[in-house]
């Protein structure tokens, strides 16, 4: 249940319990000789004593809604919170795919390189190919393993 609905609740409950403790009581002595107290006057017609409930405690306005205010933001507080934090989490998870796919890109590059005898022309991302020195293939090892060990955890 939202927190804005509980604390409607709350309140009218709390309406509730008022308008039932500002109901009469009454005082009287049965023929026993028993003092009775109860919300209703006796059947018969015996001298009764109405006793006022106590007044009720008085609300300031001001504190009302400077309380329900401090609710609010609280409420609006968590909310937040809720929202950052979800929003982390997507983008830890989207770091978390991104990785893993470099990890296998970097992966297969390197099966490549090793698997393909020196000579071999390889195709660059600009549609060109080229047949890479020993020196060249081994910094492409050598970046590949790097890629690898940063992204393959």
């Amino acid at each position: 249940m939202p927190r804005k609905s509980q604390l409607l609740l709350i309140i009218c409950g709390l309406f509730m319990v008022t308008i039932q403790a500002s109901a009469g009581m009454y005082r009287w002595t049965d023929d026993e000789g028993n003092v009775v107290y109860s919300q209703t006057p006796p059947a018969d017609a015996r001298p009764v004593k109405p006793i006022a409930p106590p007044p009720p405690p008085a609300e300031n306005p001001g504190e009302i809604q400077k309380e329900t205010r401090k609710l609010q933001e609280q409420l609006d507080n968590i909310a937040k919170e809720r929202d950052e934090k979800k929003k982390k989490q997507l983008e830890a998870e989207l770091e978390q795919k991104k990785k893993e796919e470099n990890c296998q890109t970097a992966k297969g590059n390197l099966k490549s390189i090793q698997e393909k005898p020196p000579n071999t022309l390889f195709a660059l991302p600009d549609g060109s190919y080229k047949r890479f020195t020993m020196e060249e293939r081994q910094k492409k090892i050598d970046a590949m393993n790097k890629i690898i060990k940063e992204n393959c955890e």
